[in-house]
């Protein structure tokens, strides 16, 4: 970033509110301690990189500005709002905060507040496994963040910049990610059921083995974006120029042709799979909670810790399945063929010498 060398040598109060009122927003870099800016207007100004070092922000209006890495050490920052400003990087220590609004303010493990301070409001801590579930980051500049195994389920990510982004394992379900810069992020396994794409940029994005259940990517650009091992659904939608054919997705659907598919620690939960041939399909530790398997082909699948509580298998042939862990509480087995089974009951048996009898004490112990 190029910094403006009369920014950087210093500049007064005066001239920052003066700039700021014809339009200019962008003063990063600039050396401002000990300005006097009480109560001043400053919406959405980008003092990325400033020194604001024992400045006067009293009351003043920061919504929506960018202070990443901002020195703001011993700075008066009482009763002033800082709704939505990001202060990642930013250096709080000793910095007055009474009555400061910092409701939706952005941080990470580099801000730096007072020792003891404790916030009032909501921050938007960025990290691995963070719960943002409906929050707005909808303009955001979030290149580069780390919100593997995030919660953003609902959230407003509409014209966010998350370039690079690692989304592995984030639930984004019904996110509004729409006009959104996703180029070359990592969202493998992540949750996008119902997400809003619309003209999202998905070029060189990494979906594999993520859950596109009633994704429409017609209008994104997926130029090269990989989404082999994804889980599609009827109401998934591709641009006409894709052959969904070719591009090595899951269509989890009744009578879906699924034969050694690798479907392991995927969410499955309520999922339509009658009829479907899953033979030698990996589910280990899959949750097809509630799933609707009746009459579907699991010949030889493992099923290994799955949860399958309270799942429909009527009529389900499980012929030489893995049934190891496997939970089965509240399961529908009438007329499952449960021939040749693998489960934790057996190898119970096998090691206290009562193989004879695991045959018939498995079904007891599937049911």
């Amino acid at each position: 970033m190029a910094i403006d060398l009369k920014k950087a040598t210093g500049m007064d109060a005066n001239e920052l509110v003066q700039s700021y009122g014809t339009g200019e927003k962008d003063f990063s870099g600039a050396i401002l301690t000990r300005a006097d800016l009480y109560r001043a207007d400053l919406r959405q100004i980008d003092l990325w990189g400033s020194d604001l070092s024992a400045a006067n922000l009293n009351s003043a209006d920061l919504r929506s500005a960018d202070l990443r890495g901002a020195a703001l050490e011993t700075a008066n920052l009482a009763h002033a709002d800082l709704r939505g400003a990001d202060l990642r990087g930013a250096n709080l220590s000793q910095a007055t905060l009474e009555n400061t609004n910092l409701e939706g303010a952005i941080v990470d493990e580099t801000t730096q507040f007072p020792i003891a301070f404790e916030p009032q409001s909501r921050l938007y801590r960025i990290a691995p496994g963070a719960i943002l579930s409906g929050v707005d980051l909808s303009g955001k500049d979030l290149s580069g963040v780390d919100l593997s195994r995030a919660d953003l389920s609902t959230a407003n990510l509409a014209g966010a910049n998350l370039f690079g982004a690692d989304l592995s394992q984030a639930n984004l379900s019904r996110a509004d990610l729409s006009h959104a810069d996703l180029l070359d992020a990592n969202l493998d396994r992540a949750n996008l059921n119902g997400a809003r794409l619309h003209q999202t940029n998905l070029c060189r994005t990494n979906l594999q083995a993520a859950n596109l259940f009633d994704t429409d990517l017609r209008l994104a650009n997926v130029q090269a974006v990989d989404v082999r091992g994804a889980l599609c659904n009827a109401r998934t939608q591709f641009p006409k120029d894709l052959n969904p054919a070719e591009l090595q997705v899951y269509w989890i659907v009744p009578g879906a042709s699924l034969q050694n598919a690798n479907l392991s620690q995927m969410s499955l939960i309520g999922t339509d799979l009658r009829k479907a041939n899953l033979t030698g399909a990996k589910l280990t530790g899959t949750d097809l909670w509630g799933a609707d398997l009746s009459e579907a082909n699991l010949t030889g699948a493992n099923l290994t810790d799955a949860n399958l509580w309270g799942a429909r298998l009527t009529g389900a042939i499980l012929d030489a399945a893995i049934l190891m862990g496997t939970n089965l509480d509240e399961s529908d087995l009438s007329d499952t063929i449960l021939s040749n089974t693998a489960s934790s009951l057996e190898s119970e048996d096998k090691e206290s010498g009562n193989s004879g009898q695991s045959d018939r004490n498995k079904a007891d112990y599937l049911i």
